[in-house]
């Protein structure tokens, strides 16, 4: 089993060693596929995203301002399974740790729960498969799950949104083409489609 990949000293030292990662991938002409896990560090999500998003962007499905896109939204699928799912902290925790996040500082809630059985034991998984065609990114969580149905945004016809939600997940249903999440509620799957159709859709899989 691959080591999960933990946090360089600087981004650059840490982005490579994701880049190393691609000795795993499958490589055909028009096909990619990765999967790797992570520890719960907060510095290693941003990478992680920019990695995967500039995959995608080799194989011609975003530039510009939609690689930017892809890789907010993957980057919030890493963030809600670091804090929600792996160390099962609530959105009023992090609505009062707010301005230490913003800063950098130290959040003691953060620290506590990477310190103690069994949150510090959980890791992050990521699969990606990417064509020429589609891309499709696996995140998943050790944590107990949440209910999606009564969470995910509900989203009528012209694209707006009908249920109040998290940024997280706004983010990741205006960005992607498709979002969907597993029976248990700790898998999500982001789907980045070569012609975006700007319908999304609700969907739960096995």
């Amino acid at each position: 089993m691959n080591r999960p990949l933990s946090i360089c000293s600087t981004f650059h030292e840490t982005y490579t060693a994701i880049e190393s990662l691609s000795d795993r991938w499958e490589i055909s002409r028009d096909q990619f596929s990765l999967h790797f896990t992570m520890h719960n560090e907060l510095a290693l999500i941003r990478p992680v995203s920019l990695f995967l998003c500039r995959k995608a962007a080799r194989l011609g499905l975003c530039h510009g301002e939609r690689e930017k896109w892809a890789a907010i939204a993957i980057q919030e699928a890493l963030l809600n399974a670091l804090y929600h799912g792996n160390l099962e902290l609530s959105t009023d925790d992090l609505r009062r740790a707010r301005y230490q996040l913003l800063v950098g500082d130290r959040v003691d809630c953060i620290l506590e729960r990477q310190r103690t059985l069994p949150f510090m034991q959980r890791l992050i998984h990521i699969s990606a498969v990417l064509s020429r065609s589609e891309a499709h990114f696996v995140v998943r969580d050790e944590g107990p799950g949440f209910d999606y149905v009564v969470c995910t945004p509900l989203v009528i016809d012209d694209g707006e949104v009908s249920r109040p939600t998290g940024r997280g997940l706004q983010r990741m249903f205006s960005f992607m083409d498709d979002v969907r999440f597993n029976e248990a509620g700790n898998q999500v799957t982001l789907c980045m489609r070569h012609t975006t159709h700007a319908r999304i859709n609700l969907r739960r899989v096995a």
